[in-house]
């Protein structure tokens, strides 16, 4: 596989003054003179993977030298840093020859080889961090949203904050869909790979309604086979229910089909109590609902498999009844609803 560096692999070995890199590049040579990777691994005392990395290393960056260590970061003048924060704000490596859809430490890396800078993933992170960057999760956002619309909404909501007495509830509400197969997630392993068993034709969905309080930090849920309106119905139903003692209910409501059916429509009228008050259009990062479903995938639904339906159900009903106050408006949260605030109009 490396037949045609074989030539250059003797030279720099020959050259290598480091005890290390000069054994690297002579396991090199030898696989490029066609021994198997398993006997040039016990030949130098190594793991397979570790020969394998040192393969990928040489034919990214075509050296075998030791990143530099970490806490110990190469200088980045204020232009480099000013050129960092364009590259993140742009987030469009394959416009730099970097063939990835997003920058991470890694691409960043191979980056500023190609500009002659060696710099370890450890130190770009710490630069990174110094300069006020995160590594999140991305959100999505939907180009036809009207941003115009989000802040009206933004200031219209704020208004209506500051009305909310302790008669009036508030809550997001919107609707999951959860599988007994699991999503694959995040987790901690000493193994070379997390694994997740389970069975190739267990498969079943379940819906789930859902509206959290943010100020509170109760959760209402209803699971479900069938996301229709008359789930909708049972659902709101149970919502009355809990705020029964309450002389108003303001619900946030998305513009999907289910909350606008003439079923619903129906039934909100009967029950004066429920004031509805619409989302934008393409808006689910303004509903704090959403940010519940992602930690409930996150902390509870990714990696794992479920018996039935019923069990999902079951499981998830305890694993929310369990979630203390403080946890739930953490995550609830109006930030994004605030953000908008201080744009105009």
């Amino acid at each position: 596989m490396l037949e045609e560096d074989r030539p250059l692999l003797q030279k720099l070995a020959k050259e290598c003054k480091n005890a290390k890199e000069y054994g690297r590049y002579l396991a090199l040579h030898a696989i490029s003179e066609g021994f198997e990777v398993s006997l040039v691994a016990k030949i130098f005392c190594v793991d397979e993977s570790s020969i394998y990395n040192w393969i990928k290393k040489w034919k990214e960056e075509r050296n075998l030298s030791d990143e530099p260590k970490s806490g110990r970061p190469s200088a980045f003048t204020e232009e480099e840093k000013k050129e960092l924060k364009h590259l993140i704000d742009e987030n469009n490596p394959q416009a730099h020859g970097i063939n990835t859809s997003f920058w991470d430490c890694a691409e960043l890396r191979k980056y500023y080889i190609t500009k002659g800078k060696t710099i370890s993933e450890d130190a770009i992170r710490n630069i990174l961090i110094k300069m006020g960057g995160h590594y999140i999760k991305a959100q999505i956002e939907y180009k036809e949203a009207d941003l115009e619309k989000q802040i009206v909404f933004a200031q219209q909501f704020l208004k209506d904050f500051q009305k909310i007495t302790d008669d009036i509830a508030l809550l997001f509400q919107d609707e999951m869909s959860a599988s007994t197969s699991p999503h694959k997630g995040y987790g901690w392993t000493f193994g070379d790979r997390l694994i997740v068993k389970t069975r190739q034709s267990h498969k079943e969905r379940l819906n789930v309604f859902g509206a959290t309080n943010p100020l509170s930090g109760k959760r209402i849920q209803l699971a479900t086979k069938i996301a229709k309106a008359p789930s909708m119905i049972r659902f709101l139903e149970k919502v009355a229910k809990v705020y029964r003692n309450k002389r108003e209910i303001w619900i946030y409501l998305d513009n999907g089909p289910v909350h606008k059916s003439e079923l619903v429509k129906l039934w909100l009228s009967l029950h004066p109590k429920f004031k509805v008050k619409w989302m934008p259009l393409y808006s689910p990062n303004l509903n704090p609902q959403e940010l519940i479903w992602c930690h409930d995938r996150q902390k509870f639904l990714n990696n794992r498999e479920f018996i039935n339906r019923k069990q999902l159900a079951m499981k998830l009903s305890w694993f929310v009844r369990r979630l203390k106050p403080e946890t739930v408006k953490s995550v609830a949260s109006l930030i994004p609803i605030e953000a908008l605030l201080s744009l105009p109009v």
